[in-house]
């Protein structure tokens, strides 16, 4: 452990953005490509490999063109100037989000998003996507209504956001759940809410 603060071996400058999951990072650089580090198990670091590296690696074909980045337990995705989102690691659920459940160790294209995606946020076992013209989709695990669709089964494939139709400023996705900011200033949130997570105020266990 370290109980204070260490330069990442090799990224002493040239970082833009960051991300933590559970037991493994990922840092954007301003060359636009990406690199990971930490337990790799499930091929979550992108560099063709389980292999875990206690330093950082580059992901696989992301050396350039990466917009925005997010990591979660055990995955990693990325937005592309592109607009397409890759994502890799764990997928017993279907949370990479290729319509099958087989982890991947490289980066690996979400079904139907190969363009027009502006963010993303992965959680636990589960991932959700802004979308370029306004609403969002979810893939993966949904037994806490994770997906938002109002329903609670698991998709290895996006699902669209029920009832969401605007234009999404942020996103951030925790364990269970998901978080949106809207263009209005609005914030809305979905998925479990055991410890009240969701903000409504309700005592139910999900959203």
């Amino acid at each position: 452990y370290h109980p204070a603060p260490v330069t990442v071996s090799g990224l002493s400058s040239g970082v833009t953005a960051i991300s933590a999951g559970n037991n493994h990072t990922c840092a954007l650089l301003n060359t636009g490509g990406m690199k990971c580090w930490g337990y790799n198990g499930y091929g979550q670091l992108g560099d063709g490999t389980t292999t875990t590296r206690t330093t950082p690696v580059s992901v696989s074909g992301l050396t350039s063109g990466v917009a925005t980045i997010s990591v979660g337990y055990n995955n990693s995705c990325a937005v592309l100037t592109s607009g397409a989102l890759k994502c890799w690691g764990r997928n017993d659920q279907g949370q990479i989000g290729d319509g099958t459940t087989t982890a991947r160790n490289t980066p690996t294209t979400v079904s139907g998003l190969s363009s027009g995606v502006k963010s993303v946020g992965v959680g636990n076992l589960h991932a959700c996507a802004t979308l370029v013209s306004g609403g969002a989709k979810c893939w993966g695990y949904s037994g806490s209504g994770e997906l938002g669709d109002g329903l609670r089964t698991s998709s290895t494939t996006p699902v669209s956001v029920y009832g969401l139709t605007e234009v999404v400023s942020a996103i951030s996705s925790g364990g269970p759940f998901t978080c949106i900011l809207l263009s209005t200033g609005e914030m809305k949130c979905w998925g479990s809410n055991t410890n009240g997570q969701i903000g409504s105020g309700s005592g139910s266990n999900y959203h």
